[in-house]
């Protein structure tokens, strides 16, 4: 019986503090997504801003680029590699690897700024005798790194346009 009355007690809790799952399937979601699908994504430099750019494309809008976009998403990177675990001839065994994206939503028709954000994401590879091997484990970890920075993004857009609903 204890157990029971604390359970409802936690339960109502719970539904005072005006958590809302991003991920129900109702109005207020559909219109999160029919807002998401109206952003256009601008290119980002380099192959790192590219794998970057085509996560976003697939999360953000993945029935395509609008036609007539109302909102504009600029990215901005910066990548930082830092070698740790060394050997005695001073070379490397791991390198530690970040990724910082500063993220801007504007209006299109207005350019009003709607959301200014930064969010990282950091991973770690080994480094190895084989230089193919190292390479394939550094591009692994970039995947990684741009799966998560979109994702990352996507959810902080998300949050802007379901906390206006």
């Amino acid at each position: 019986m204890r157990h029971l009355i604390v359970i409802t007690v936690l339960a109502s809790l719970l539904g005072a503090c005006g958590f809302q799952p991003m991920y129900r399937a109702d109005a207020e979601n559909a219109t999160i997504s029919t807002s998401l699908d109206a952003i256009s994504i601008d290119p980002i430099p380099d192959r790192l801003g590219q794998k970057v750019h085509n996560e976003l494309l697939d999360i953000i809008t993945p029935t395509g680029e609008p036609t007539s976009p109302l909102y504009r998403l600029t990215v901005r990177l910066v990548e930082e590699r830092e070698d740790v675990g060394l050997r005695q001839d001073a070379s490397s065994t791991r390198a530690n690897y970040r990724l910082l994206a500063h993220f801007r939503l504007e209006e299109t028709a207005s350019e009003t700024v709607l959301v200014d954000g930064n969010t990282w994401a950091a991973t770690a590879y080994d480094i190895v005798m084989s230089d193919y091997s190292t390479l394939i484990a550094e591009r692994a970890a970039q995947d990684r790194l741009s799966r998560d920075i979109a994702l990352e993004i996507r959810n902080r857009l998300a949050i802007y346009f379901g906390r206006d609903q």
